[in-house]
């Protein structure tokens, strides 16, 4: 009879260890995918107690334990998804990757024509004409790249342009692809110019 009443109280032990350590782990961010799991089996053996009539208090402490342990996972997981979000867009943001928004709401940046020319002792000389514009009436700095590409859209070179301290309303006139290698000359006078990141600070 005692071990009898030991079996059935068995199922409401481990039902509290169980959600004992729900609780602990259902704060800890990417563990607590194990107190969600630890939660639920928490629950399940504190109802199979509750039915089998043994230790009801212990199963209904266990049972509380468990749907907490789940709750709580539940909502740290959100706020840290939710965390983890608005740190992406503001990594999104320095790193460029909002650059439609960027150039649709703060600057215009005009490409102009990619020059080559060769002077008498033979040395070329290239450009890309570049007119940074911010749109805005504050002061920003710019970070444009841009990117040169064949007829079938492979990259032949990419320069940067820095427009710093901008001020609201104000443009300015630069100069990218001055660098280039020679073999590269030809191509970049037919290739397509475009801004493929744009980023403001």
């Amino acid at each position: 009879m005692e071990e009898k009443k030991v079996n059935k109280s068995g199922f409401a032990i481990v039902a509290l260890v169980l959600g004992i350590i729900g609780i602990v782990f259902s704060f800890i961010p990417i563990i607590n995918n194990a107190a969600f799991i630890l939660g639920i089996l928490a629950a399940i053996f504190a109802i199979i107690s509750l039915v089998k009539k043994a230790s009801k208090g212990k199963a209904i402490a266990s049972l509380v334990l468990g749907i907490l342990a789940i709750v709580i996972t539940l909502v740290m997981q959100s706020a840290f998804s939710s965390a983890l979000d608005d740190t992406s867009k503001k990594l999104d943001k320095a790193a460029g990757n909002s650059t439609n928004e960027v150039l649709k709401k703060e600057v215009n940046v005009t490409l102009g024509t990619f020059e080559a020319n060769k002077d008498d002792s033979g040395i070329v000389s290239t450009k890309l004409p570049v007119t940074v514009k911010n749109i805005t009436d504050k002061k920003h700095s710019y970070n444009i790249h841009i990117e040169a590409v064949d007829a079938n859209g492979k990259r032949i070179a990419d320069d940067y342009v820095a427009a710093n301290d901008l001020g609201g309303n104000q443009s300015q006139d630069f100069k990218a692809f001055e660098i280039v290698e020679e073999e590269k000359v030809e191509s970049l006078k037919q290739a397509k110019f475009k801004i493929i990141e744009a980023s403001s600070y």
